[in-house]
């Protein structure tokens, strides 16, 4: 019986190199039943290195592997494209048609075949038409929406092929309704294939903690509370806040006791959000002085580490005196004794004003 006549059409997620040994590639292909119809049906490539015949597969018999030519091949580079909030996307497109017999090469002009563009965008269960393009069939490129350029072209002009394209998608000041599930498709006569791309955005949060970088109390007392500020970040889900002591410079650092909250969220024009988060300590006692309370903050855009700021207990009458306190004293002291001096020569010119007066009274 003779094998039907097929097409196969490849979407890869990621250009890869194939390691030695068999591969398999999910994909499907399109087969001629006669007719003009055409059948679309699931299928797995395998892939090999070298002459060597099929790679074997032992949940298929030999008799069902059929040799096919791949006519169309879609891939993308960034199948997983990770923006930073405010910052441009740039989302990686190409694809390679070959004819598939060289029967059908003589039927072709020649030159590469027209061929339609398309980008969506699906997120939050809604759908978005980004692009619909058919270069070289209507003139001018149509603009795509959201300020977004698409770079729809042949980078060869072979006369008989195979030829290779660029769709590549590129969006400016990328923000948060920008993420989602983005779907690339080529379509070209009797074939069509698509990649799909899944976009996220992301900010890291700045950090501070105030009163900063000192915090006094005397013993027995309450410090004042410690407001940690955590501000434009993005998304809004999955930040955690944890408050720290570090008992001296080189010791282990605990979880800090006291009250703490966290407040709601404020959004931005640029679509972050802030918050704050709040430790009222409990009374403290000498041992504390010294002392470092530290907010840490975990977010998905941040490292495993986290992000974080400190502030440095200093209990009254613990204290010694710090360069900034004889800074003070010197000034002080500078400012006294120019003021003595001050006084001095008004005395002194008041008490000669009061001696020349009296002289011509005489």
């Amino acid at each position: 019986m003779k094998p039907p006549s097929l097409l196969l059409a490849v979407t890869l997620g990621l250009a890869t190199t194939v390691s030695a040994g068999p591969s398999a590639i999910e994909c499907w292909f399109v087969e001629d039943v006669g007719g003009g119809g055409l059948a679309k049906r699931p299928a797995a490539l395998l892939l090999r290195q070298g002459p060597e015949g099929p790679p074997p597969r032992p949940d298929l018999d030999p008799k069902f592997y059929l040799k096919v030519d791949v006519v169309l091949t879609v891939l993308t580079h960034t199948p997983a494209p990770r923006i930073r909030l405010g910052q441009d996307a740039m989302l990686d497109l190409s694809f390679t048609y070959m004819p598939p017999t060289l029967e059908a090469t003589a039927t072709l002009a020649p030159s590469p075949p027209p061929f339609g563009l398309e980008w969506r965008r699906q997120h939050l269960g809604k759908g978005h038409l980004l692009l619909a393009a058919t270069p070289g069939l209507r003139g001018q490129m149509p603009a795509a929406r959201e300020g977004a350029v698409a770079f729809a072209a042949w980078d060869d002009d072979d006369l008989w092929g195979p030829w290779t394209g660029n769709g590549t998608f590129w969006l400016p000041a990328v923000r948060p309704f920008q993420e989602g599930t983005y779907l690339a498709t080529i379509h070209l006569p009797y074939l069509q294939g698509q990649v799909s791309l899944e976009l996220t955005v992301h900010k890291p949060p700045k950090v501070s903690l105030l009163p900063a970088p000192l915090v006094w109390a005397a013993p027995g007392e309450a410090p004042p509370e410690l407001l940690c500020l955590v501000s434009h970040f993005y998304p809004s889900e999955g930040l955690e806040v944890e408050w720290e002591l570090r008992s001296g410079p080189e010791g282990g650092s605990q979880k800090a006791e006291g009250q703490r909250w966290l407040s709601s969220l404020r959004h931005h024009s640029d679509g972050s959000v802030s918050l704050s988060g709040h430790l009222q300590l409990p009374p403290i006692t000498a041992e504390q002085h010294g002392a470092q309370y530290i907010c840490r903050v975990h977010h998905s855009s941040l490292p495993a580490s986290g992000c974080s700021a400190e502030v440095t207990m200093e209990v009254a009458g613990f204290s010694g005196p710090s360069l900034e306190d004889g800074v003070g004293l010197f000034l002080s002291a500078f400012l006294l004794l120019g003021l003595i001096k001050v006084l001095g020569w008004v005395a002194v010119y008041l008490t000669i004003h009061k001696d020349s007066k009296e002289k011509k009274t005489q």
